[in-house]
């Protein structure tokens, strides 16, 4: 939350600076009380029983909406979350408004029941190794699967590198690590858990990042969209390019099968222009 938090603070900052320059008796917003905002947290229980579907509604005009529902965050006015496990889940909302961000108090929903359907899916298995189990990765360093552990595409390409847009920004750069070992440097960069036991938690050991250490999180895989969602936790990368992307766990999928992962993050275009930086995973070996 605090990641998403301060995107928006940015873009509230520039939009205010760029106003204020073509207007000098431009005022920021009036700052909204948390009475003023209204949501709503609808458990759909015609959908699922146990309340697994949950409807997420922003009711309040002219004002942007933050969500964290525990297995992801979403900005969107209205948005679904369907939760596969029984459990206690914590939903939280900020609004950005005019004058600034305005938290609400959190609200707790009871899932009674699991709904298994919900991640009961190939791409699922191959992430995760399927419900009641887990799976863990490492970049692919030694090139055993890809060419090399990271590739470059352009910011409109897509799932199995298709471009998304009619005249988009797409193309690609494959380099082999053996004849580009400046890419990253050589050595151990850690592992990363996809748990589904219980519930969706991913774990991430940055060997290579000291500072970052082992974080512990939630994730969300979007089957229709080809997206992954890291909640509290970011996908194994070099040091090098720790900084040049904004979100390291909002994730866009290019490959996913039993024996490979390609999972591609937004290049800011201040670190030698915007693209999309593809890091290559395989199975760990047992």
């Amino acid at each position: 939350m605090k990641r998403l938090k301060s995107i928006l603070s940015l873009i509230l900052l520039g939009a205010f600076i760029v106003t204020a320059c073509q207007d000098d008796d431009h005022e920021l917003g009036r700052m909204l009380s948390p009475e003023e905002i209204s949501i709503k947290v609808v458990q759909d229980l015609s959908i699922d029983p146990g309340g697994n579907t949950v409807i997420l509604i922003n009711e309040t005009p002219e004002t942007i909406s933050m969500w964290d529902f525990e297995t992801g965050r979403s900005t969107r006015t209205i948005d679904t979350v369907r939760y596969a496990f029984a459990g206690d889940y914590t939903i939280k909302f900020s609004a950005v408004t005019g004058g600034g961000i305005v938290e609400l108090p959190a609200k707790t929903i009871t899932v009674t029941q699991n709904n298994l359907n919900y991640v009961n899916d190939p791409l699922w298995t191959a992430l995760s190794g399927g419900p009641g189990n887990e799976k863990t990765w490492i970049l692919d360093i030694d090139a055993n699967h890809f060419d090399g552990p990271l590739y470059f595409y352009g910011t409109d390409n897509g799932w199995g590198g298709a471009c998304t847009k009619p005249g988009g920004d797409c193309w690609n750069w494959n380099p082999d690590y053996k004849g580009n070992t400046w890419l990253m440097p050589y050595g151990d960069y850690g592992t990363m858990t996809f748990s589904l036991k219980g519930a969706a938690t991913v774990t991430v050991n940055h060997s290579m990042i000291p500072g970052k250490g082992t974080e512990s999180g939630t994730y969300f895989l979007d089957v229709d969209n080809k997206t992954l969602s890291l909640t509290d936790a970011g996908i194994l990368h070099d040091a090098g390019r720790d900084a040049c992307v904004d979100d390291w766990g909002s994730i866009r999928l290019l490959s996913l099968t039993e024996n490979s992962m390609q999972l591609a993050v937004m290049r800011k275009g201040s670190c030698e222009g915007a693209a999309l930086l593809v890091y290559n995973f395989v199975p760990k070996a047992e």
